[in-house]
């Protein structure tokens, strides 16, 4: 099915990049027909069936038109084929992708209004216009603080919303972009692992524009303050103390040989490309074998799983309390089959041969039962589904998904 995307030429166009981004990403063909504003649109038809200000975008269907860019992006996510869920995996996970995508434009592109109409009106920005700015950007900062992705442990729509609308804090807001982007810096790695992804970069050079990652500022580290002689006094006095201090246990997985496999570069990999085509490959090609260890894990009192959400935080908690392992492991923990009957089953990548100590004294590893992968190029297509969460070795629908990097 093919659908036909009315939009303005110029360059900066967000509103419709970000349509076009999210159809690469679902896999919806989209033809782009760039158009002159007050030629196409000044029309009663336009205006009758496109929409009904006579402005873009407007995304013709086989069914009719829809009108708004956030409308066409839902309707995108809504019709994808590729087997992402941009819209979420559960009702409260659409809702959710909804609050952001309303948070984008009300909170984010409002309150950044002003810097916009200066830069390609000239028009002098109000006074106290960033505080409103910087205000909706702490609030997305917070949020991020433990979170890779605004919902869930995917990409959504949610995310492209939210980084097409940085894109115009950062580039467009000339006087505080930077600083911005130096002050939140959580959404600021947002931006980029969207901007990052081949199809964004791609979808981008179609437009003719090259904006993507921008290198933030680095913070300037203060100049020593000069001590107080009664402070210096104390410090000294307290270093005289023979008393023995208390030293900090040292994990024996710090004290392993140098590895080939960086399981850093791995967790990246996954977070910003994609999976399929080129984590996965990265997994296969980089791991090391005398270095790491691969474990397949199953919960042991799935018989119990009866309510999804119940499930879903079962395994929250279960990786709040990895929370310090996280260093040496990343695990995939999926739910899988139906929504009154379903299991929890597992991949974990941890650093050394075996299960680690830090990993056996979490109260959750009990639990489940463990099977080591002696050769994980042997099964690669059971691997690859489970980082993807979806695919044919699975056996069963994935409800739910959740990443430990």
């Amino acid at each position: 099915m093919s659908y036909i995307l009315y939009s303005g030429d110029h360059h900066e166009n967000a509103r419709s990049q970000k349509i076009c981004v999210a159809a690469a990403f679902a896999g919806v063909d989209v033809q782009l027909k760039k158009c002159t504003y007050g030629v196409e649109n000044e029309t009663a038809e336009y205006q009758r069936n496109c929409h009904p200000c006579m402005r873009f975008p407007s995304l013709q269907t086989p069914e009719g038109h829809i009108f708004e860019s956030n409308a066409i992006l839902r309707h995108i996510a809504r019709v994808a084929t590729s087997g992402l869920k941009l819209y979420g995996s559960t009702p409260f996970e659409q809702s959710l992708v909804d609050s952001w995508v309303d948070f984008s434009t009300t909170e984010i592109d409002h309150n950044n209004l002003p810097f916009l109409i200066e830069t390609f009106m000239g028009v002098p920005v109000p006074e106290n216009s960033l505080p409103p700015l910087e205000e909706s950007l702490s609030g997305l900062e917070l949020w991020l603080e433990n979170r890779t992705y605004l919902v869930g442990e995917r990409l959504t729509i949610a995310d492209i919303a939210i980084a097409f609308s940085l894109q115009w804090v950062y580039r467009i807001n000339t006087k505080h972009g930077e600083a911005l982007a130096k002050k939140f810096r959580n959404a600021y790695r947002l931006y980029n692992t969207v901007m990052q992804q081949p199809k964004t970069v791609e979808v981008l050079q179609q437009w003719g524009a090259t904006f993507g990652p921008i290198k933030a500022p680095k913070e300037a580290k203060p100049a020593a303050a000069k001590k107080p002689a009664a402070e210096k006094k104390k410090k000294d006095d307290e270093e005289e103390d023979d008393t023995p201090k208390e030293v900090k246990k040292k994990n024996p997985l710090d004290d392993l040989p140098p590895s080939s496999f960086d399981l850093d570069s791995f967790k990246r990999e996954y977070s910003n490309t994609d999976t399929r085509t080129v984590a996965a490959p990265y997994l296969f090609s980089h791991f090391d074998a005398a270095g790491f260890t691969c474990f397949w894990c199953k919960y042991k009192y799935n018989d119990e799983n009866k309510v999804p959400f119940m499930t879903a935080n079962l395994c929250r908690g279960w990786f709040q309390r990895m929370e310090h392992t996280r260093k040496y492991a990343f695990g995939v923990a999926l739910i899988i089959g139906e929504e009154k009957q379903h299991d929890i089953v597992g991949l974990w990548v941890f650093r050394g041969k075996g299960m680690p100590e830090i990993v056996t004294d979490v109260v959750d590893t009990e639990n489940f039962d463990w099977t080591e992968i002696k050769d994980i190029n042997a099964e690669k297509e059971k691997i690859t589904d489970y980082l993807c969460w979806e695919g044919p070795t699975i056996g069963r629908p994935v409800l739910e998904g959740r990443t430990f990097k």
